[in-house]
């Protein structure tokens, strides 16, 4: 997945698969985390210019396919 980010903003990139705004994080690992003894953490991102990256992860596919 492509995503653009703008220079000098803060993003949060899930990494548990657990976001309802993948593949941005919106913190639902703490309660995931708290219940399954599990330590996710979002992948910070400050880009000093306007760039485009690409992100993926297993996870997002294999907790998406289950809900």
């Amino acid at each position: 997945m492509e995503i653009k980010l703008k220079a000098g903003k803060k993003y949060s990139i899930c990494s548990c698969g657990h976001s309802k705004s993948l593949p941005f994080c919106d913190n639902a690992h703490r309660e995931f985390n708290a219940a399954n003894d599990t330590e996710y953490k979002s992948m910070k991102i400050t880009p000093e210019a306007d760039t485009i990256i690409e992100v993926t992860s297993s996870l997002w596919k294999s907790i998406q396919e289950r809900k």
